[in-house]
């Protein structure tokens, strides 16, 4: 049995942490889970994420379309963009429901 460098805890020999103290007991980070680059370096923006977010900024319904595919896209890629495929799709859906309610109040007030 060894004993921890920080609080002199006994240790069994498969320990990773001290019990005691939460020191750890090796050395330093394996390198096969120390991250080498930063999470979003090399990742890029999903196009149809941005091309969502446009028509969903200048009035077009058809913009949560374009975010769920948006959305799927990025989920089986791992692009960035997922927030941006999200907010498409309710500003998307707002519209629609704009749309809708001006078709049916010019229809209904027979404005045309």
């Amino acid at each position: 049995m060894s004993t921890c460098a920080v609080c002199s805890a006994e240790l069994q020999g498969d320990w990773k942490f001290c019990l005691s103290c939460g020191a750890p007991l090796a050395p330093s980070v394996p390198a096969a889970i120390r991250p080498t680059r930063e999470p979003s370096e090399g990742r890029t923006f999903n196009l149809l994420a941005v091309i969502a977010i446009v028509l969903g900024v200048i009035g077009g319904p058809v913009a949560a379309i374009f975010g769920f595919v948006a959305a799927r896209q990025i989920r089986q890629t791992g692009e960035r963009g997922i927030l941006l495929a999200r907010l498409a799709i309710v500003l998307g859906i707002v519209w629609l429901v704009v749309w809708i309610g001006a078709i049916t109040w010019i229809l209904v007030s027979g404005a045309l």
